[in-house]
């Protein structure tokens, strides 16, 4: 099924009515807001290997550029954004269809606990009993650093 379809049908339409979403939802813009936080959340810990590791990625405008691109809309199956919102508050599209709800990266309270190489482990994985996807097909290592480059963006916490 082409994404546009599996998020048109999460979002409650049938694929063929797709185009009854407003422009702001087809586009996967999402809600403003802050989003759940502090945000409780149960994730599988990364081996210590990797939850360990720090961003490689030198945090410079090319990386960081690179990340917004896959976050905003270069990343498949889907951007980013289409859950996690432009904001990175959790609030995209798809959110509400999603339990327990995306990942809030505009949390301080909450993204300060978590390390960069978890988020690796994470976005390359996919997260069980969650609405994430494993990226592991689709990205290359260090095209999932720059996501996690960009997305530190949105909150204060490192």
């Amino acid at each position: 099924m082409p994404v546009l379809d599996s998020i048109s049908e999460a979002a409650g339409l049938n694929p063929r009515m797709r185009h009854r979403l407003s422009t702001q939802e087809h586009h996967g813009l999402g809600s403003e807001g802050p989003g759940v936080c502090p945000q409780q959340r149960f994730t599988e810990a990364a081996p210590e290997e990797i939850r360990n590791q720090t961003n490689p990625v030198e945090a410079n405008y090319q990386n960081l550029e690179a990340g917004r691109s896959f976050f905003h809309t270069d990343a498949q199956p889907t951007a980013c954004k289409v859950c996690h919102g432009p904001g990175g508050n959790g609030l995209g599209m798809m959110a509400r269809g999603l339990n327990p709800p995306p990942r809030n990266f505009s949390c301080n309270e909450t993204m300060k606990d978590i390390s960069d190489g978890q988020l690796f482990w994470i976005i390359k994985n996919g997260s069980q009993g969650t609405g994430m996807p494993p990226y592991k097909l689709n990205l290359k290592d260090n095209e999932i650093w720059q996501i996690i480059l960009y997305l530190r963006q949105f909150s204060s916490s490192k």
